[in-house]
């Protein structure tokens, strides 16, 4: 009896010592990949407020806790980083980046024009670690290749690249001369599945449609992106945002919602008689539109009741207004269009002209003009917010770089509050994007995608720039190294 005692406490004892073991080694693991960050001045753009004295601890990329002040004795990590007045706040999301873009380009092929985007990968990888040195995390392509999108997430997620975790769509739906990898334009039923059933299975989530298709495309477009478990986006001209609104569609892009159909009889004259083989109904249109018209009062209705997302790029207005001197659209943050081109890969400086071409043939009369309708562009984004329709915040750019500041601080000229616009550059894009429960807030649990910055964005938006450093799925990554290196 005795002895079976024995044996029983030293069996007792030795699972005891295994799961000792157990627990020690598994500690042991976390702390070797705990990190905690102290001293913050921590901003929520969901609660509305900022914290000083706060910390983060971070774990296998993930936040494990946060806190003010000293931070207790069971948090304790292998590495303490002493962040002391840097400000801390979810990592920025830009909306509308082409992150496996190339340089726009013009062909000649068969005796037509062909013009494409083909990007590289050396690109692509270029774009994004420009993108994390101004603090995006997470980005959202609104066309592109599908091939290289797909690349660029098998690369990200073996840490081949570093890079901002991106939602794709695939190629744009748009007719010649646009072509290449980027862009298809399905011609029947049978290729309008295929398209769509290749994009999907490749992993792309939106399938983008383009100004150049008809009504029927429009819809058709919108029917096979759904069938196939897509979300259909456009950009839209000569279709009105109503249309689209009505036949499904599930997100707009771009302040350019220039359709004749959604000016007033009288103003609709006049701009269809002025129409041509020229840009300037980019401005035309605002001069003509009444917001408080019945039809432009069915638009906001309808985007709101049927929550249909839009995302602006108020800067694309900007620059076309001012492709005379692209000086005049960065002034609010302290930069120039040569501090740009030094971020940018060298063979994409060149689709800075691109702006300059889409003002081609406009004369100052018209540049001024077009510049004294951006207040008017600045109410549309006010009143879509006002009447509660979903916003995002996008760049139309490569992703991030110091323009991201321009976009967000174009959105407060416009009159949305500051708590406003930072949370639909970060929670508010997650959620419209159906990432909300994984990223976009500093909460336990969440992905730790943490943009540092050296200044308060809520004293002064552009402030949003100055980014120290970025946490990228817990990696962190300094501004400055981000950016020499890419150059």
């Amino acid at each position: 009896m005795i002895g079976m005692t024995i044996k029983r406490m030293l069996r007792a004892t030795l699972v005891l010592l295994t799961l000792w073991m157990v627990q020690t080694a598994m500690l042991s693991v976390a702390r070797a990949a705990s990190d905690l960050y102290t001293g913050l001045i921590l901003i929520d753009p969901v609660k509305e407020t900022r914290t000083a004295d706060s910390y983060v601890l971070v774990t296998d990329g993930r936040i494990a806790a946060t806190g003010t002040g000293v931070p207790p004795a069971s948090l304790k990590a292998v590495r303490i980083h002493d962040f002391s007045g840097r400000y801390a706040l979810p990592g920025f999301i830009d909306a509308h980046a082409h992150i496996t873009a190339g340089p726009q380009q013009i062909q000649m092929r068969s005796g037509a024009p062909l013009i494409t985007n083909e990007g590289k990968d050396d690109i692509t990888q270029h774009s994004a670690r420009i993108a994390l040195a101004f603090g995006v995390t997470t980005l959202r392509n609104p066309g592109g290749d599908p091939e290289a999108n797909a690349r660029y997430d098998r690369a990200i997620a073996s840490g081949a690249w570093i890079g901002p975790e991106a939602l794709h769509a695939g190629a744009v739906i748009q007719p010649p001369p646009m072509g290449g990898a980027s862009f298809a334009y399905p011609r029947s039923e049978i290729e309008w599945q295929a398209e769509a059933a290749r994009e999907a299975a490749l992993g792309m989530r939106y399938f983008k449609l383009y100004v150049g298709l008809s009504e029927v495309e429009l819809e058709t477009g919108i029917r096979v992106a759904h069938q196939h478990g897509l979300k259909a986006i456009a950009h839209l001209n000569t279709i009105s945002w109503t249309r689209a609104a009505q036949l499904g569609i599930d997100g707009l892009e771009h302040a350019l919602p220039t359709s004749p159909d959604l000016l007033e009889p009288p103003q609709r004259e006049l701009y269809v008689a002025e129409l041509g083989p020229n840009s300037k109904f980019m401005y035309r249109w605002f001069e003509l539109v009444d917001y408080d018209g019945p039809l432009m009062q069915e638009l906001f209705a309808l985007l709101s009741r049927k929550r249909v997302v839009v995302n602006l790029t108020l800067l694309v207005n900007k620059l076309i207004y001012n492709a005379d001197d692209l000086e005049l659209a960065f002034p609010s943050i302290g930069s120039s269009v040569a501090d740009l081109e030094k971020l940018m890969h060298p063979e994409m400086k060149t689709n800075l002209e691109m702006f300059k071409a889409s003002a081609a043939g406009w004369t100052q009369e018209d540049y001024r003009r077009a510049r004294a309708v951006m207040p008017k562009v600045l109410e549309f984004a006010r009143r879509l917010h006002q009447l509660g329709v979903p916003m995002i915040i996008g760049t139309d750019g490569l992703g991030g770089g110091p323009h991201y500041a321009q976009e967000l601080a174009l959105h407060v000229e416009a009159g949305i509050p500051v708590w406003e616009v930072l949370r639909m550059s970060t929670s508010g894009a997650a959620d419209v994007m159906g990432i909300g429960h994984r990223t976009g807030r500093l909460e336990p649990g969440f992905e730790a995608d943490i943009a540092f910055l050296n200044a308060d964005p809520i004293l002064d938006i552009v402030n949003a720039a100055k980014v120290y450093g970025v946490l990228n799925n817990g990696r962190f990554l300094l501004s400055a190294d981000l950016t020499e290196d890419a150059q």
